[in-house]
């Protein structure tokens, strides 16, 4: 199938009528009605239902236009950078993380680098899974997460078999909870776990590795002790306002410390928990990391006191 058939077809499909289409096209009307027979034939099925009021697709004609509407668009992309004087016609800033809070402005400091002249910024705020899956599906560039002692060894075989490639940016740091400031442990220097047992605990949705946790801790009674209520959410964003509104907690790190300070959490470390927290990159393997991308981690790391894994 040639672009010029899938560029009749579509233009047809939204002009309703082959011969509104053919005046939009500047060809014969025969001409077009043939294209449109030769793609049915060659699709053996019909793509177009005609009526005495017009054309509409049939139920693969609706999928083969909107496979086509994406092919074009990507033509036309194709052809809008063989026009350009420079290669900043698109700039992506795709970034998955995993329990981790990161500056609003982040992103914005990023876009001031970019002077494409079309930007997409994205920002996947999820757990460990779904971050792997993200970078794997080429749906963000980079994961940013934070892996415990006993999920590191899976986590980095599970990112290799998707040829994924994992950069520690920070290792061996305490476990923390986060309460909001006048939570009635808000003060406690160190806290023992069991003082919790009475909160409710917030949550992110399971995954492979939260469950792994649950089944593998047996050294942290945060882990294998019940609270009394959980609280499972989905977005970063509610999880704030849950903690400032409820004496509810969610287990962290001292990465999300300074971020969590300024929406009026603070965050203690837990003195009795032996497990140990680790910051990772994850990117794909043999793919070099853009440009945005690199200012992003430069600002994220420095914000977090961490050295540039990019300075020259």
């Amino acid at each position: 199938m040639q672009r010029r058939q899938l560029q009749y077809f579509v233009t047809v499909v939204d002009c309703g009528s082959i011969r509104a289409a053919a005046q939009k096209l500047f060809v014969a009307q025969p001409s077009l009605s043939r294209t449109i027979s030769a793609m049915e034939q060659e699709m053996g099925c019909l793509l177009l239902h005609r009526t005495v009021k017009g054309v509409y697709p049939t139920q693969i004609g609706w999928q083969i236009y909107h496979y086509a509407r994406s092919i074009l668009d990507k033509f036309q992309m194709l052809e809008r950078l063989r026009d350009t004087q420079n290669n900043n016609l698109v700039g992506h800033l795709r970034v998955a993380i995993a329990f981790l809070y990161v500056k609003d402005d982040l992103f914005m400091r990023a876009y001031h680098h970019m002077n494409a002249q079309d930007i997409e910024l994205c920002l996947y705020e999820t757990t460990l899974e779904p971050a792997l899956e993200k970078v794997a599906a080429l749906e963000a560039e980079i994961g940013l997460t934070v892996v415990n002692d006993t999920q590191l060894p899976i986590f980095r075989k599970m990112a290799a078999s998707k040829n994924l490639h994992t950069i520690s940016l920070d290792e061996s740091q305490p476990m923390y909870i986060h309460v909001r400031k006048n939570h009635p442990l808000a003060n406690r220097p160190l806290l023992p776990s069991h003082q919790l047992l009475r909160y409710p605990r917030v949550l992110l949705p399971d995954d492979f590795f939260s469950h792994l946790n649950r089944t593998v801790l047996d050294d942290s009674r945060l882990e294998v002790e019940s609270p009394k209520r959980t609280i499972t959410v989905n977005s970063y964003r509610t999880i704030l306002q849950i903690l400032r509104r409820t004496n509810g907690y969610i287990v962290g790190n001292h990465w999300q410390k300074k971020e969590l300070y300024n929406s009026e959490i603070c965050s203690i470390p837990l003195e009795d928990v032996s497990v140990r927290m680790n910051l990772l990159l994850l990117h794909r393997e043999r793919e070099e990391i853009s440009e945005p991308v690199k200012y992003f981690l430069r600002d994220f790391l420095q914000d977090l006191d961490l050295p540039d894994i990019y300075q020259n």
